[in-house]
């Protein structure tokens, strides 16, 4: 399978479920007029059904072991869940 097409996003802006689809708002960093912190811009949205949204949410939680594994990133114990 060839992918045509490549979208880059800084992270997800919004999640939201209208009906009985999961939408996703990607969004971009942007430079603030004040040129201080990077604001986000949402650009696009990825909508999913429930178990298209429980599918992309598996392969992310496999990515996020995968990480930790690697020492790239670490769990915040004093985070909220």
């Amino acid at each position: 399978m060839a992918i045509e097409t490549e979208v880059y996003a800084d992270g997800v802006y919004q999640i939201h479920m209208i009906e009985q689809t999961i939408r996703l708002d990607l969004m971009r960093l942007q430079p603030s007029p004040e040129n201080t912190t990077p604001v986000p811009k949402p650009f696009e949205r990825v909508v999913l059904t429930p178990q298209g949204f429980l599918r992309t949410y598996e392969a992310m939680t496999q990515i996020v072991k995968k990480l930790e594994e690697l020492g790239l990133i670490r769990r915040n114990p004093d985070a909220k869940k």
